[in-house]
């Protein structure tokens, strides 16, 4: 066995790993990369993207509209390792962004590390917060959308005043949604980044990784799996509790505001 009273060479760490966690700089900086990943990325940028595509979906002609859906649906379901290699090749010196950017000997995953795996992780979950989005659209009452037209509500009144407050709940658990992938998805940032350069994509299930089966430090990687549980644990309750406040009913009868034209 690797660990355990059974393994070879054990002995009982006790609260070791747990003053070498309270004192590692790379820890701390993998925690803050962690959450700017998984928020900046996942919670925040992947929803968004997700909207923005339904509402404009909505508006787009069929076969535009069925094209983009298709576009999007085939990224989400592409496997990581193929997400992965489609962006290292568009961003490292000679591929597409360098080229379009007129400097094609930049290399922009080396630059950019972090926004760049960001954007290819908002790439990779978009088609999915997508589908969520436009099904809650069509289930909008079309005779609120007639009044609020009849009312002389300007798009952006219609988007901000009616649209936007009927889909809280479809926000939040879209946000839960794509926090806890953003979380899961290791392959992505492992195979473009290793956790590099100089540990700026170094994201907690990376370096629980490489402390475990690089180092061989499997209790300190224990603990670091550990903290990635309390911590999508953490986060995944703080939806929750605030989902509790949009129940669909409570959101139409109660939370809807008077649009002023």
């Amino acid at each position: 066995q690797l660990i355990g009273p059974h393994a070879v060479n054990y002995w009982f760490t006790g609260l070791q790993n747990v003053r070498t966690l309270l004192n590692d700089d790379v820890f701390t900086s993998s925690l803050w990369q962690t959450v700017v990943f998984v928020v900046g990325s996942g919670a925040f940028g992947s929803t968004v993207l997700g909207l923005a595509m339904a509402l404009l979906m909505q508006k787009a002609s069929g076969v535009l509209g069925k094209a983009v859906s298709g576009l999007a649906i085939l990224a989400w379901n592409l496997p990581p390792i193929t997400i992965a290699v489609i962006w290292y090749a568009a961003t490292t010196t000679g591929g597409t962004f360098p080229r379009l950017l007129g400097d094609a000997n930049h290399d922009l995953l080396y630059t950019y590390p972090m926004l760049v795996v960001s954007i290819a992780n908002v790439w990779s979950l978009a088609g999915l917060s997508m589908i969520m989005f436009s099904a809650a659209l069509r289930s909008i009452p079309t005779e609120m959308v007639e009044a609020a037209i009849l009312e002389n509500a300007s798009a952006t009144q219609r988007l901000f005043r009616l649209t936007l407050p009927l889909l809280k709940p479809t926000i939040l658990m879209s946000a839960l949604l794509m926090t806890l992938l953003t979380f899961a998805n290791f392959t992505l940032v492992y195979l473009m980044t290793g956790g590099g350069p100089d540990n700026q994509t170094n994201i907690l299930p990376i370096y629980s990784y490489l402390q475990g089966f690089k180092f061989h430090r499997l209790g300190y990687s224990a603990l670091l799996g550990n903290v990635i549980v309390l911590l999508s644990s953490a986060l995944g309750l703080t939806f929750v509790l605030i989902a509790r406040q949009y129940r669909p009913g409570q959101v139409r009868k109660n939370k809807l505001k008077a649009i002023p034209v």
